[in-house]
Order: structure tokens, then C-alpha cells, then sequence
């Protein structure tokens, strides 16, 4: 139904002033009237009714002014929504009606409505040089940020070459808003990547207001979901963690006292400036809950206002975020806010409210992924950068610093140096703080042969020989590289009654397995389950089922686990014997922190490093592994010590530096020279090229269990994509990641579409309660590494 022009009628003049909208609601019984009561203005003289710019523009400053970008943000939110003020987009929202006038990311929309191109083009004419940088903002603040030159009409030069409807009857007030003089600080001038980094922030400021904004007017009640109960405050959260820690007894064994000492040590680091900060300890040294320590007594000393735990693999998310739910519980279950693809929104912890935190961050505690975390920033699209500005005065935990991609190296230290740097007057940039948490260290730091490392790095642990003396609590032992035969390794595993033994590949874990004895004591882990099925297997971290690896390790009874690597960096599994295939030297370090974690046996545990009978796969984990053999014979006496880490990351990374930015990221963001650089600048490729995992895999769904069977029926009998988003979110834990050669082998053979989008298992059979998806495959396709977002 289209509903005429909304005119102001009580005007005594002979025209009647034309009133500009900003969207349209429906009524509550899903009606639009006509009489425009469920209209949002676009802007207002009533500084108590706001319109939807200065709406915008007010929540937009907040937010930047966490990192000095205030008047910067609040222009572009005064600006973005311009071209609202064209006849022709008023008559097309009087047509249309609904949300849809708004979102300009679908084609059908956007070829008839461009509100965005007139703030962006205003922009570039009216801020001297650096309008086109905020054009960017405004351009993009819809279908995300553009390049600003190449072969499409979508790119920036060309939108500000665009001829669009006028907008003309736009107030003075707005137009020249009586401070036009925004521009970046002197940080984001040194350098491209340093200016397109402040962009994404500036950027991530404007979508958020704008997406807040709109939600308040279109939808209350999701808005008032958002603030249905208050967050704790930073205080009561370190009040409730000191609390937790004062409940263990004193610590009565040297690995105990040590870890002891490791938290001691991060509360007092905690009164230093914030920074970069590295925190190495031993695995099973109490760094997870030490460095939630430092970070708590850090925020509260220096007015920093969140907690983003920034976690290596899905595996151990759940395993952290239900530790620190155990620790927060007297808070409320959604204390804790994760973020990423293996959440169960049907889980108990998983509110509304903490549902709606991982769109923008807006809480005080956030676990989340390095897939998540890196990939938003060096996203494009506004979903993925809405929470960006967040990260201004919050303090990150990166915790296994060292799985970081090498590829991809540079430009996640440089994003690290830019969160937690200073300016040469002292100046901070974002004001947040970045903790390294790591076994592994040294690996990332600046250093003269690794010039591109991260600078002014403030180690919290002085001592780290002593530390890592005293947590000693496995012998690793090298077994050469004669090729050790899987049978041989089978009947290794077989005499002892608890053993794990951790392999490359996932093809490897399936062949060990099947030569272990059928006797109910041997289990398998691998990427080839979906995650629901390596939770059940696994077991639950405090209080493991029967049949689980946790439970018949907490029983003493027998276990014998064959897996990939997915179990290493941070899950909470506790073997007397450890066997890794030749790996880099930072896996056999944390594969041997699945021995003897605890410290319970009366001698140390042992940790064997051999050379399978399988193939090493080709790129970084063959690299990794030829460097990790160089160096194992020369540091036989210790091969995980602080000595041999550092020769094993010399030669490994440190000399590979030429290849830490092998995606070219800073490619797209070239040195500025004068204005016409700021049209060099490409957030679009930069997206698209920065990325963890390889774009070759496809996500099969899987029947595992009762209720990954009646979610994929659910999803047969109906899929509403914007009605159904909860549906796809719960699947996301019954899916298996398979190469795309295999999937075309396999489609139509097993392996179908279910409403042109999702990749169904058809076959039940091809799924094993011991292995899980078992396609046969001509030829073996196997990750290199599991990173999963």
C-alpha cells in the first residue's frame, strides 16, 4: 500500500513544508497507517525528539570518543542518511513502507534507492583533504566498506562521481553543522594500513549507532532486550573471582606454589600502564585464570571497560567460558558472552540478551575466536565491523599467541600494535591493552633478525627459567626419524592403560585407530566429527559422563585416544603417556601439556615424538616439522625449553619473515603520499584476502544423535532465512567441514542440497558414532591445520 507524502499542514504560507522520514514501522497488528504516527524523523529542531541523524550522530561520537574520533564520528552520523532527504527516496518510502527502505545490501532495493552516495559525496566536497576518508564511512555504512578504485561502479571514485537524486532541501544545520574541521588523529597518518585501521573503527562506530537506532524505532522490543538486566560492574567481577581463588587451599606442591606465584605476579603487573604485555607460562601454570586476574585489576586501575578472551580453536572455548561461568555464577548465567560458531543457543547460559551482545560487543566479558577476532578486523561488511569499536579501551587476552598463521602474521601483529600502541609523545592509540599468553614464548616480539615482531612487549613473569623448572613435569623424548610403522605404535599404545596419541592428519587418526583393540577403552577425536560429537566423546570439563575420555580418566580407568591436533592449545585432558607425530616444535610443547598436567604422578610423565609412517602434508605443518627435526637432536636434554623454543622459532618463523604477509593485506593499504593515496585504499580485497581458513571447504550437516536429526527435519519441513536464524545457528554444531573435490564426488551420491544452500548427509551410514563422517574418497584431502571460527 503507498500512502501520500507527508506534508506539514499547519503551515500558514502557500507551500506546505515537506516532512522527511527516516523509516516507517508497522502498527502492532502489522498494518502501516497513513497517517505517519509510526514514522521515525529523519532529523528534528527538538533537541528532546531527536531524528534519526543526530540520533546517529550523538551515539556515534560515544562511541568513537573511546579512541579521540568523536567529531569525526558524529559527522558521518549527521551525514550518512543525506540522500534520505530526495523526493524520490521519500515517495519510495511512502510506497514500500516497512524496514525495507532501509537496507540498501539487497540489489532490488538498492537499484532503486541510494541514500548512501549523497552523504558520501557531500563528504569529499565539504572536509578538505579528508573528506573522501569519510566518504568511505558513509558509502559504505549499507553494503560495507568499498575499494576506492577499481573496475566496478561500486568502488568509491566512482559513488562520488555518481549522479544522484538532489538532496538540497537538507537543513544548513546539517550541512555545515558548524564544525567541519574532523580529522584523523596523528597516529592514523603514519602509515596506510595505520589510517585504514582507524577507518574500520570509525566505521564500526557509525554502523552500530545507525543499527541501534534504527532497532530502538523498528523493533523496542529487541532493543529493550539488550538492557533487560544490568551488566555487572568490572568491580564485582574481580570481587567474585577473588572470592573464587580464595576458596583453594594453600598450596601445598611446588606445581601449586608455583601457580601461586603466577598469579601474584599478574596482580602486581596489573598497576602498570596499559600496553602490550606478554604473560609465558607453562602449560598447566594457571594462566587462564591469572590472566583474567590481571586483566580485571588492569581495567579497573585504568578505566578500561571490557574483557575480550581471544581463544585459538572452538574446542577449548566452551572449556574456558564454562570455567569462567563457574567463577562469575552469583552474576548471572550470561555473564560471560561468547562468540562463535560452535555456541548452542539452546544451552542454559544463552540468553537473550547475551545473543544480542556477540552483534556488538557490548558487555563486559567476551570469549571469542582468533578466526572472529582478526577476520572482523579486516572486514568490510558492516556486520562484521559493527563490534570493532569496542575493542578501544578494553583489555584483549590472546591466549596460545603462537597459532597465529604465518601467512598472516604481520598483519595480525600489526592490528595487535595498533589496539595497544603509543605515539612517540606517549599518546595511546586505543587505549587497550594486549596480553600475549603463550607456553611457547619467544615467538611474536620484536628482535633484530624479526623486525616486523610487535615493540614495547612487558614480560609479567621475570623469571621464566625458574617457572618453567618448577612446572616441569614431563620428559620428552625424541624417538629419531626412522619412520615408527602404525602397528608398532598400536602396540605401544596398547600396554599402557592410558595413553593419547595425537597425529597429523585425520585420515592417520582413523587408521591408528581401528588397529587399537575393540575392547571399549579406545576413543577417536577428530575434525571428521561434528562438534556435538566431540563433546559427548570428550566429556563435560567438570562433570564427565560414563564412557567419556574425562570421566575414565578422572576414574583411572582404561583410555587409549587416538586424535588430530584439535585437542592441543588449552584443553583440559590429563594422560601419563603422550605420543605426537613429528610436528613444530610449538605442538610437541603443547602436546606434552597433556601430560602429567596436574602433576599427580610420582615421576614425570612421558611425552614420545615420532616420525610417522604417513606422510608429513605439504606447506606450513611440513615446514613446521623439517624445522622442528633440525633442531630436536640439538636439545635433546630439553626439547620444550625456553632454548630450544627460541631456536625452533628463529629458524622457523623468524627467518621466514618474508612470507608473514603472504595475502598481501598491506598491499591494500599503500603508503600515503598525498591525497589522491586515500583513493589507493581496498577494504573489500583486504576482506576477502584475509582470511584463516581456506575458502575450499564446504559445511556438510550431519544426523549425529536425536537432535541433530530433528534439526535437519526442521529444516526439510520449512527454512525462512530471516524468520529461521536460531534454526541455523543450532546446526552450525552438527556440521563437518570436507573439501569441495570432495563434496562434487560425493553430491548426489550422499551428499545433497536442501533449499539451494545447505549440504545435507543423506546416507546415515556414512556417519560413525566412532569416526564420524566416512566418505570414500579417491584421493586424501586433509587440513594442514584446524582453525575453525
Amino acid at each position: 500500500m503507498s500512502h501520500p507524502l507527508p506534508y506539514d499542514h499547519a503551515r500558514t504560507d502557500a507551500l506546505p513544508r515537506m516532512i522527511y522520514y527516516a523509516h516507517t514501522a508497522s502498527r502492532p497488528d502489522g498494518s502501516q497507517d497513513s497517517n505517519h504516527d509510526h514514522w521515525q524523523l529523519l532529523a528534528s529542531a527538538d533537541p528532546a525528539n531527536p531524528g534519526h541523524l543526530e540520533a546517529v550522530a550523538k551515539l556515534a561520537a560515544e562511541f568513537a570518543g573511546a579512541f579521540g574520533a568523536a567529531d569525526w564520528a558524529r559527522l558521518a552520523g549527521l551525514w550518512h542518511d543525506l540522500g534520505k532527504y530526495s523526493v524520490e527516496f521519500q515517495s519510495y518510502l511512502c510506497a514500500a513502507g516497512g524496514a525495507e527502505a532501509h537496507l540498501e545490501e539487497r540489489p532490488e532495493i538498492s537499484a532503486k534507492v541510494d541514500h548512501s552516495t549523497a552523504g558520501a559525496q557531500h563528504a569529499a566536497r565539504e572536509l578538505k583533504p579528508f573528506g573522501p576518508l569519510l566518504a568511505y564511512l558513509i558509502a559504505g555504512h549499507h553494503a560495507g566498506l568499498p575499494n576506492g578504485q577499481d573496475a566496478t561502479t561500486a568502488c568509491l571514485d566512482e559513488r562520488l562521481r555518481k549522479i544522484i537524486p538532489s538532496c538540497a532541501t537538507a537543513p544548513s544545520t546539517l550541512l555545515t553543522p558548524g564544525f567541519t574541521s574532523a580529522r584523523p588523529p596523528g597516529h592514523a597518518l603514519t602509515s596506510g594500513y595505520a589510517l585504514g585501521f582507524f577507518l574500520r573503527l570509525g566505521f564500526s562506530a557509525l554502523v552500530d549507532a545507525d543499527w541501534l537506532d534504527t532497532e530502538a524505532f523498528m523493533s523496542p522490543g529487541k532493543a529493550a532486550a539488550r538492557t533487560r538486566q544490568p551488566q555487572p560492574s568490572l568491580r564485582a567481577l574481580r570481587d567474585c573471582l577473588d572470592a573464587h581463588l580464595a576458596r583453594f587451599a594453600a598450596p601445598a606442591t611446588p606445581v601449586l606454589r608455583a601457580r601461586a606465584d603466577v598469579l601474584a605476579a599478574c596482580r602486581a603487573a596489573a598497576t602498570q600502564s596499559p600496553g602490550l604485555f606478554s604473560l609465558t607460562v607453562p602449560t598447566g601454570g594457571g594462566k587462564t585464570l591469572s590472566s583474567l586476574a590481571f586483566a580485571l585489576e588492569h581495567a579497573l586501575r585504568h578505566g578500561l571497560e571490557r574483557i575480550i578472551y581471544v581463544l585459538p580453536f572452538t574446542s577449548i572455548i566452551e572449556q574456558n567460558a564454562a570455567v569462567f561461568r563457574e567463577v562469575f555464577a552469583s552474576l548471572g548465567s550470561d555473564v560471560v558472552v561468547e562468540h562463535h560458531s560452535n555456541l548452542d543457543p539452546d544451552a542454559a547460559h544463552v540468553t537473550a540478551p547475551s545473543r544480542l551482545a556477540t552483534e556488538n560487543w557490548d558487555a563486559r566479558l567476551i570469549v571469542t575466536t582468533n578466526v572472529q577476532f582478526f577476520e572482523s578486523l579486516h572486514a568490510a561488511k558492516p556486520s562484521a565491523c559493527r563490534k570493532l569499536h569496542r575493542l578501544a579501551r578494553s583489555v584483549i587476552i590472546l591466549d596460545e599467541a603462537q597459532t597465529l598463521p604465518l601467512t598472516l602474521l604481520q598483519p595480525c601483529l600489526r592490528a595487535l600494535q595498533e589496539l595497544a600502541g603509543r605515539d612517540p609523545r606517549g599518546n595511546s592509540h586505543y587505549a587497550a591493552s594486549v596480553v600475549l599468553c603463550t607456553a611457547t614464548q619467544p615467538a611474536v616480539e620484536q628482535r633484530h633478525d624479526f623486525k616486523s615482531g610487535l615493540r614495547g612487549v612487558r614480560e609479567i613473569i621475570s623469571d621464566r627459567t625458574q617457572l618453567f623448572s618448577t612446572l616441569r613435569r614431563v620428559r620428552v623424548t625424541d624417538l629419531g626419524r626412522t619412520p615408527l610403522s602404525d602397528s608398532d605404535l598400536a602396540i605401544r599404545l596398547a600396554t599402557n592403560p592410558q595413553a593419547l596419541c595425537i597425529v597429523n592428519t585425520r585420515r592417520h587418526a582413523a587408521e591408528l585407530f581401528a588397529r587399537l583393540p575393540a575392547d571399549g577403552t579406545r576413543r577417536h577425536l577428530s575434525a571428521l566429527m561434528c562438534p556435538a560429537h566431540r563433546t559427548v566423546v570428550l566429556g563435560d570439563p567438570r562433570h564427565p559422563a560414563p564412557g567419556t575420555i574425562r570421566h575414565a580418566l578422572k576414574n583411572n580407568l582404561p583410555c587409549r585416544v587416538v586424535t588430530t591436533q584439535l585437542i592441543e592449545a588449552g584443553v583440559d585432558v590429563d594422560f601419563p603417556v603422550v605420543y605426537r607425530a613429528l610436528a613444530g616444535l610449538d605442538s610437541i610443547a603443547q602436546a606434552a601439556g597433556r601430560c602429567n598436567r596436574e602433576g599427580r604422578l610420582p615421576a614425570l610423565g612421558e611425552t614420545f615424538v615420532f616420525t610417522p609412517e604417513h606422510p608429513i602434508p605439504k606447506g606450513f605443518l611440513r615446514k613446521s616439522a623439517d624445522s622442528a627435526a633440525e633442531i630436536l637432536p640439538l636439545h635433546s636434554a630439553d626439547p620444550i625449553g625456553p632454548a630450544a623454543i627460541e631456536a625452533f622459532f628463529r629458524l622457523h618463523y623468524w627467518k621466514n619473515e618474508d612470507q608473514t604477509d603472504a595475502k598481501q593485506i598491506f598491499a591494500c593499504f599503500p603508503p600515503l603520499q598525498n591525497e589522491a593515496s586515500f583513493f589507493g585504499f581496498r577494504f573489500k580485497d583486504c576482506a576477502e584476502r584475509f582470511r584463516f581458513i581456506d575458502s575450499n571447504y564446504q559445511a556438510v550437516l550431519v544426523p549425529y544423535g536425536d537432535q541433530g536429526r530433528d534439526l535437519i527435519d526442521e529444516l526439510r519441513a520449512t527454512y525462512d532465512p530471516a524468520g529461521q536464524r536460531d534454526l541455523a545457528r543450532r546446526l552450525q554444531r552438527y556440521v563437518v567441514q570436507i573439501p569441495e573435490p570432495v563434496m562434487r564426488q560425493h553430491l548426489g551420491r550422499g551428499l545433497s542440497f536442501l533449499h539451494e544452500r545447505f549440504l545435507i548427509l543423506d546416507d546415515d551410514g556414512a556417519y560413525s558414532k566412532d569416526l564420524g563422517l566416512q566418505l570414500v574418497t579417491d584421493r586424501l584431502y586433509d587440513p594442514e591445520q584446524l582453525i575453525v571460527s
